[in-house]
């Protein structure tokens, strides 16, 4: 039977896994040729998307390879238009005359601006500081709105002339035709000679300048420039960046390709991206000045400002234009006061200071509030307080502390004004000075040095900025009594004090607003805003730079999320620059044309396939009817309606023999499962047999409860009377399984041991202990007969009366003893009474001199004291002592799922003699009726654990419920009537009434029928049995056909039932 619930629990397993994946046959048909036909299509369309992607790459690829071979040519070709222009202009002798600038110069200007419009100027600088220059408004866009010019104006004239503070700089617009259509002029101390571009011009060789900000475009370029023979002046060709960029912005590429022009070090020199993201600067509101700082503005309108190339977040260069943190606080003063800032970059920092001291800078910045500074001029107000940081390789040990650095080699950039007070204060580190802070950097990753100071910020942009992942930076330091100044300042000439009260005045005004902004754009946002900018916004970009096998081709990579291609090539001419191409655009784009005929075939078959779809229907249906016949036949060969098989003939061959083999294996599944039914239950009824044999008490008591269930449920179902008229177990499975659960209704109690079972008096355990008891009576009427022979020979003329008190002595034992013995029959009841004349029974005393351990096994002696009792021992004649006590060894901890709710008394067995002598009802002790009880646990379990099919699922309930009552006071899970169905109501009055009328019980007599149902009624009456299924035991006259199958006929009484009916 065990196999069969195996057997049928894993084809139900294996019937519920095949439902999840069976299909219909016309779905099945249908799904084949959709899926023949969709691999091949799928087949199909995979070759055409790949090599049509295949196509796309390599065509991307060729684009790329033009883009790059046409941005080359075009820079080469501009590079090698200005180098032979410059040369040209600077060989022409009638470039100048006598000296000086004349209307010829203007014309050749004019006619080699005009047939290389990417050049932005063309001009002469001589050494008394004197400039000339024209400027080709058509080069960009940009260029003409940075110089306000009109959309009539097609050129400008730039002069630059004077001594001292009467230097002016002019401004002449022409149209086509050089008609002069206005001018403008303003102070300037610009001085020609003083620039990058002279003084690093030679004769007969053209130099190209790296990019910088230009002086009067104040936008960023590069400059060719060449000294005229025989001239004190030198001639310069200008190109703007701005024009770069616009050749890459016109490469045929998709809207969705980045193309960068960058250095090997990732620097970017162009890019077909805007520069930095547009911000709003707040707003300033204009100071209200008086008639005096109105009168300086005018007589200062535009002040030349120092601008470092690579100080960022604070002061810096990109592409050759002034960003950073100072910068835009200088153009917050501009709208504010009205003055106007040109920037000086290109130079080193030592060579902006001392561009400062000779008067060609008017203000410098930014600068550390030191004493130092302060005695380069006039200190403004502080604008920015950074905190400074310490780099170091991350493989070396972390600073906390700037005494840490004492003995060790500390790199600071040259030219920093606190490296003089920091050398006093710190004399025991060694200072290196080095070349800004990509020196520094260099320094410390390389290892020439142990770490490098700078300001934090400037520390971390860089990081970042140049993607240094093998260095770390400390800001909290402990400087200890020294100090070093951090606030960074503009420094002003003292000849314009003026200039920097006013500053001082734009500076206080400046509101919480503005500075949070700052702070946001240079100190928070910087690197997302400046790096876009300032360099190549992924390291693979220079990674691929440095490695020219990886030239030329195409890289599949991964920003942001999103696959990409990336294209690098080097460039310039003869492809010997330090200079990149890079091109970077999502897959996506560059496959969206396959993708798009992908879709379109996708589309255009699936419309094809739809077409063909009634036509698979149709195929299907020819043999999907007769298929649908064989299922039908099989779910009643599921059901087990083997009775209502009707076999299918077909002229398909396969399916008539389909038909037929199905009809055999119905017959042997038939067979089968009944030969295992059988079997199975013959292991129960072998089970419960086993349990009634366990015990001669309760011989029948397994076979005998099932039977009076079942003929009470067949009862049930045949009542008209509620709450029986609606039940019914439907069909022969149900009756199997209410059959199997009565019959393992006392399974458990193979578990619980024989003598529990068998226990018919109160102090029986593997044997009755009213023989010790009796025994210690007789050696008490020894003990009485020994004293009186010892009065007689101490007194023989006492005899009488001592005769007389052992005759006493021994009735009084007589009864002593026939009280203890009836008392361990265990009655109905104990009185209080009757437990007192126990105790005081228990108070007399007799003498052991025998070792009561003797003949123990290690087990009993585990439970006996230490200390032994010398001998000869006194011992009461009825103790509990605590060698009677066995511990309860096991966890009876129950899986919570279980239900189980028993209280589990303390102890395993208590065997003390008054304790189980004083037990008010019956023979069992607490602990012994929980062994007993312990066998619904046992049931509960055991049945739990067996893989029972589907329509056996109610077993454990049916065999585990018939000691639960109505009003939730029973055992083991404590339910009530809500939780209890009839089935296991009916098992509950079977099993009392068995127990009841059994003549086979060792600790009661058997009850004749009346008596019994006295108790079931009493019992009704507590809750503990179900009225309506007494009822009905009794009305249909169950009880009377029970009694004369199993009673004896002394037991079958007359019964009035209407007594118990209420009639």
């Amino acid at each position: 039977m065990g196999a069969r619930k195996w057997l049928m629990k894993g084809s139900m397993k294996i019937s519920q896994k095949n439902k999840q994946i069976k299909l219909s046959i016309k779905i099945t048909v249908v799904s084949l040729f959709l899926l023949i036909t969709s691999l091949t299509v799928i087949v199909a369309i995979s070759l055409q998307f790949y090599f049509t992607s295949s196509l796309a790459v390599e065509s991307t690829l060729i684009t790329y390879r033009q883009s790059a071979a046409s941005t080359s040519d075009y820079l080469t070709a501009m590079d090698r238009s200005a180098v032979d222009a410059t040369r040209i202009l600077a060989g022409n002798p009638d470039i100048l005359s006598e000296g000086r600038v004349t209307e010829r110069t203007r014309d050749i200007f004019a006619e080699v601006l005009d047939e290389n419009p990417l050049f932005y100027a063309a001009y002469i600088g001589f050494g008394d500081g004197d400039f000339y220059e024209l400027i080709n408004l058509n080069t960009s866009e940009a260029v003409r709105m940075q110089l306000r010019a009109l959309p009539q104006d097609r050129w400008v004239v730039i002069t630059v002339l004077g001594k001292g503070d009467r230097r002016i700089r002019a401004f002449h617009y022409y149209d086509e035709q050089f008609n002069l259509r206005t001018s403008r002029t303003e102070r300037s101390d610009y001085l020609a000679s003083k620039r990058p571009w002279y003084i690093q011009a030679k004769l007969g060789k053209v130099h190209k300048t790296a990019p910088y900000q230009f002086q009067h475009l104040q936008a960023p370029g590069q400059t060719y420039s060449m000294r005229i023979a025989g001239q004190d002046a030198v001639l310069a060709v200008d190109i703007a960046l701005s024009a770069m960029s616009d050749k890459l912005n016109e490469q045929m590429l998709s809207k969705d390709s980045r193309i960068y022009l960058y250095q090997g070090s990732g620097e970017i020199i162009a890019s077909s991206e805007s520069r930095m993201p547009p911000t709003v600067m707040p707003k300033v509101e204009p100071l209200v000045l008086n008639d005096e700082q109105r009168q300086l503005v005018e007589k200062n309108p535009i002040l030349t400002v120092s601008n470092e190339l690579d100080w960022p977040p604070f002061d810096f260069v990109i592409a050759g234009e002034p960003f950073g943190y100072a910068i835009d606080v200088l153009s917050m003063i501009e709208q504010m006061t009205g003055l106007q800032f040109d920037y000086v970059n290109g130079y080193s920092w030592p060579q902006l200071v001392a561009m400062y001291r000779t008067g060609q800078i008017d203000i410098l910045q930014p600068v550390v509030g030191t004493e130092q500074n302060a005695a380069l001029g006039i200190l403004s107000k502080a604008f920015a307080e950074p905190s400074d940081g310490i780099l170091m390789r991350k493989d070396q040990t972390p600073v906390t502390s700037i005494r840490q650095l004492q003995g060790k080699r500390l790199a600071i950039p040259a030219g920093w004004s606190i490296i003089a007070s920091f050398k006093q204060m710190f004399p025991d580190i060694d200072i290196v000075e080095v070349d800004g802070v990509r020196g520094l950097f260099d320094a410390v990753r390389r290892g020439e040095v142990d770490a490098g100071l700078d300001t934090a910020a400037i520390l971390h942009y860089t990081t970042r900025q140049f993607f240094f992942d093998d260095v770390a930076i400390y800001e909290e330091l402990d400087w200890g009594e020294s100090s070093i100044p951090n606030s960074l300042h503009f420094v002003v000439r003292p000849q314009l004090k003026e200039v920097i009260e006013l500053i001082n005045l734009a500076l206080d005004n400046l509101g919480e607003q503005q500075h949070s902004w700052l702070n946001a754009r240079w100190l928070v946002d910087a690197e997302r805003d400046i790096a876009q900018d300032a360099m190549v916004p992924f390291q693979e970009l220079i990674s691929l730079a440095s490695e020219s096998a990886e030239h030329n081709r195409l890289h599949k990579m991964e920003f942001d999320g999103e696959p990409h291609f990336v294209y690098v090539q080097a460039i310039g001419q003869n492809h010997r620059a330090a200079d990149f191409f890079a091109v970077i655009t999502p897959e996506s784009a560059v496959l969206a044309p396959a993708v798009a005929q992908v879709n379109a075939v996708l589309l255009i078959t699936g419309g094809c396939l739809l077409l063909l779809l009634p036509l698979a229907f149709w195929l299907a249906s020819l043999i999907v009817k007769p298929i649908k016949h064989l299922a039908l036949e099989n779910e009643k060969i599921q059901r087990r309606r083997y009775g209502e098989l009707d076999p299918m003939d077909s002229h398909i061959i396969e399916i008539d023999e389909l038909s037929g083999s199905m009809m055999t294996m119905a017959h042997s599944i038939q067979r089968h499962a009944k030969e295992r039914e059988e079997l199975m239950e013959s292991f129960i009824q072998l089970i419960a047999q086993a349990i009634d044999d366990k015990s001669a008490y309760t011989a029948e008591h397994c076979a005998r409860v099932p039977e009076l269930a079942i003929l009470l449920a067949q009862k049930a179902e045949e009542s008209r009377r509620p709450p029986f008229d609606t039940f019914g177990f439907g069909n022969e499975d149900a009756w199997r399984e209410f059959r199997i659960g009565a019959w393992l209704h006392d399974c458990g109690k193979i578990t619980t041991p024989e003598h529990i079972i068998d226990k018919s008096t109160k102090l029986e355990t593997i044997y009755n202990r009213i023989h010790e008891i009796r025994m210690r009576f007789e050696v008490l009427w020894r003990d009485a007969e020994i004293d009186y022979w010892k009065q007689y020979l101490t007194a023989p003329s006492d005899e009488e009366r001592n005769r007389h008190e052992l005759e006493q002595r021994q009735r009084q034992l007589q009864e002593d003893f026939a009280f203890v013995a009836n008392c361990n029959l265990g009655g109905e009841s104990m009185s209080e009474a009757d437990i007192d004349r126990l105790n005081q029974l228990a108070r007399i005393t007799w003498r052991r001199h025998f070792d009561d351990r003797l003949g123990l096994s290690p087990i009993e002696l585990a439970r006996y004291p230490e200390e032994q009792t010398p001998l000869p021992a006194t011992e009461p004649l009825l103790a509990d002592k605590s060698w009677h006590i066995i511990k309860r060894l096991r966890n009876n901890i129950h899986d919570e799922r279980l239900g189980i709710k028993m209280a589990i008394p303390e102890h395993l067995y208590n065997l003390g003699e008054l304790h189980n002598l004083t037990v008010s009802r019956g023979t069992l002790t607490e602990e012994d009726r929980f062994k007993i009880n312990e066998h619904m646990i046992s049931t509960i379990k055991m049945l739990d654990k067996l893989p029972l099919p589907e329509d056996l699922l109610q077993v454990p309930r049916y065999a585990s419920t018939h000691h639960e009552t109505l009003d939730g006071r029973g055992y083991p899970r404590m339910l009530t009537a809500k939780d209890l169905s009839i089935p296991e109501r009916i098992m509950v009055l079977a099993d009392i009434f068995e127990a009841l009328t059994a003549a086979d019980r060792p600790y009661k007599d058997a009850k004749p029928i009346s008596a019994a149902l006295d108790i079931l009624h009493r019992m009704v009456q507590e809750q503990h049995v179900d009225c309506d299924v007494f009822e009905l035991f009794l009305r249909s006259g169950a009880y009377l056909e029970y009694a004369k199958r199993y009673l004896r006929t002394d037991q079958i009484d007359a019964v009035d039932i209407r007594r118990y009916l209420g009639q």
